[in-house]
């Protein structure tokens, strides 16, 4: 039996149209499933991120609250009443010494709770303190002057 020409070209066509459809359906599916699998992956590392978050707000919370409470705590070694709160770039100045009027030394306090480090400012900041390297100014304020203008 001889089979014409253009049944093997209809049967050959048919075939490529199968094989096109196939290769569409099985690349759409593979997209969904893709998708599927990116979206999930994204929802795991939102909620990861979104628990990081709060667990950093709550440290940062923490520590503030340290600051401002730490020299009514028990083993703070200054007097409340000689430490003013100043927050950034150090938490305290103390003037220890200020209650009885007779100011013996002044100490720049830096409060920090765990294991948190000092950030490269308030190491800087150490490192002039450490070397010496503070000075007194005074700044005066000419009123009559300004007056005049």
């Amino acid at each position: 039996m001889i089979v014409p020409d253009y049944l093997i070209l209809v049967a050959l066509f048919v075939f490529v149209v199968f094989l096109i459809i196939l290769v569409q359906s099985a690349y759409r599916r593979g997209q969904k499933t893709g998708e599927y699998k990116k979206e999930t992956e994204w929802q795991e590392k939102l909620t990861k991120l979104r628990r990081e978050i709060a667990d950093k707000q709550r440290a940062g919370i923490k520590g503030k609250i340290s600051e401002i409470f730490a020299p009514y705590l028990p083993n703070f070694p200054f007097k409340s009443s000689e430490c003013k709160f100043i927050g950034d770039p150090v938490d305290y100045i103390v003037f220890e010494g200020l209650d009885e009027e007779d100011i013996k030394q002044i100490h720049f306090v830096e409060i920090k709770t765990d294991k948190s480090k000092l950030t490269n400012k308030e190491k800087r900041i150490k490192d002039i303190i450490d070397s010496g390297k503070i000075k007194w100014f005074l700044y005066r304020f000419n009123t009559e002057s300004e007056t005049k203008c």
